[in-house]
């Protein structure tokens, strides 16, 4: 039997954004990193990322309403489980 070769992992995708920061918030922020050896995109990374863990349940995660007259394909089906006891 051939080997298998490893599976390929997907490729993470990046997305550039830019920030204005007053000049006194960046000499803070550059010798926070300094100090802390880090960078200034691993200070915003870990910053935006407890940010979103604690605010995750205010994302509206799409659900939409229903409306009324909105056509139910599936009625039927569940009408006929109730009438036979299944």
């Amino acid at each position: 039997m051939p080997k298998r070769g490893k599976k390929k992992s997907c490729k993470i995708k990046y997305y550039k954004k830019n920030l204005k920061i007053p000049g006194a918030q960046n000499k803070s922020l550059r010798q926070f990193c300094a100090i802390h050896h880090t960078t200034e995109n691993k200070v915003f990374r870990k910053a935006l990322r407890e940010f979103l863990q604690r605010n995750v349940h205010l994302i509206d995660n799409g659900h939409q309403e229903v409306s009324p007259n909105q056509l139910t394909l599936f009625d039927f089906f569940k009408e006929d489980n109730a009438d036979t006891g299944t």
